[in-house]
């Protein structure tokens, strides 16, 4: 018999998988080699899911600290703020068997607290959330998150692991 692991969301870039705007992926070794033993993981890339294409024009948030738009980074025309609000507004409530996630950093859709908001070009706060991520927290205010570039501290993961594994047991 198999013991089962808790659930963890997980930005997909982070497993590897070729989902960012550029085609790229931003694997993490700790989550490949370390977490992985310690859970499974529900990939998420909001972007793909929302119906955006591989690769796709970068995009950023804009507009407003509050309420933030997500437009084209280099042709200001784009305006996908829609369709990933209709994403993120209706994927957390598939995401309740979740007892934590692991976010990609700087992310407009995913970033937990570093992601840039630009007002007139201007880059006005580097630490604000990307839209699924502000939308996921909202929804489930007591599960455990995190960014990947916490992820080398080493009392921040060990204070997540914890807190994933004292979720799973409720």
């Amino acid at each position: 018999m198999e013991i089962s692991k808790p659930l963890v969301g997980v930005s997909r870039c982070l497993l590897g998988d070729a989902v960012r705007y550029d085609g790229q992926s931003k694997a993490n070794q700790i989550i490949l080699e370390q977490l992985s033993r310690i859970f499974e993981f529900l990939p998420v890339c909001p972007e793909i899911e929302a119906g955006l294409s591989i690769p796709r024009p970068p995009v950023r948030l804009t507009g407003s600290i509050i309420k933030p738009k997500v437009t084209g980074r280099d042709d200001h025309s784009l305006d996908v703020t829609e369709i990933m609000m209709t994403y993120c507004n209706s994927k957390p409530e598939e995401l309740k068997k979740l007892a934590g996630f692991i976010f990609k950093s700087r992310s407009p859709s995913c970033g937990l607290n570093s992601t840039p908001v630009f007002i007139n070009e201007e880059c006005i706060t580097e630490t604000s959330r990307g839209i699924f991520a502000r939308e996921f927290c909202e929804h489930y205010p007591q599960l455990p998150v995190i960014e990947d570039n916490e992820l080398e501290h080493g009392d921040v993961l060990e204070n997540f692991i914890q807190s994933v594994l004292t979720e799973y047991v409720r």
